[in-house]
């Protein structure tokens, strides 16, 4: 993955600037957000890699700096600063904390947006399981007072990764190898190459490199906030 990373300068997918609604997730339902069970009990936080509130565990994988933005689709493309942000997402080998290994809780946090919108984590680039492109899941709430006391929140969805960026990646850490033969295997969801024609409930981030093993993935979501 060194050489691959610092070679390539990965360009960026042009609809991730385009200014439509955000569309959400076609496979989660409406149950309710797992992030109310440890807001107070240290999933606040930018790191992912590690659990919290005592569960042990560290995720291993490709680094990942991850950097997202949520605009308005109205008022001037004003930034929605003070908004919380969960993120999870499969470990190296396609595995969910909580639900496949319930003995840890790792790559799951909570951010709140800056002034300009924008929140960031540090994690692991995603693996992926049987049928499914990598992917990591978000939420969006208006505010942490609105997670805590179970609100509607604004979106539930996710964001993919270019395929050749997940190749490179798979198939550069022996971490990934169950990954890789998921990846590999998948027929009935293709990877997106061209999102500005492709119906599903995805966008694709931007990747570049960050220094010699460390990626950087980066989106921006224009979200409609009228309801």
């Amino acid at each position: 993955m060194r050489n691959s990373v610092r070679r390539q300068p990965f360009a960026p997918v042009e609809a991730a600037n385009a200014i439509t609604p955000y569309p959400a997730d076609q496979f989660l339902g409406l149950e309710q957000s797992l992030a109310r069970l440890w807001i107070n009990s240290g999933l606040i936080r930018s790191d992912l890699k590690r659990g919290f509130a005592g569960l042990s565990g560290t995720a291993t994988g490709a680094p990942l700096d991850l950097r997202l933005q949520f605009l308005s689709t109205s008022n001037r493309r004003a930034p929605l600063a003070n908004h919380t942000i969960y993120i999870w997402h499969a470990d190296a080998s396609g595995k969910y904390s909580v639900y496949n290994k319930p003995d840890t809780n790792y790559l799951r946090g909570i951010g709140v947006t800056d002034t300009s919108g924008r929140v960031r984590f540090s994690t692991v680039f995603p693996g992926t399981y049987r049928g499914r492109i990598p992917h990591i899941h978000f939420e969006v709430y208006r505010n942490l007072e609105a997670l805590e006391a179970g609100a509607e929140r604004i979106i539930r969805s996710r964001l993919l990764f270019p395929d050749h960026i997940t190749r490179a990646v798979y198939s550069g850490s022996s971490c990934y190898v169950e990954s890789l033969a998921c990846y590999k295997e998948l027929n009935f969801e293709r990877p997106v190459t061209e999102p500005r024609h492709d119906r599903r409930s995805v966008q694709m981030a931007s990747v570049t490199s960050r220094g010699a093993d460390t990626l950087r993935a980066s989106m921006t979501a224009f979200l409609s906030t009228s309801k």
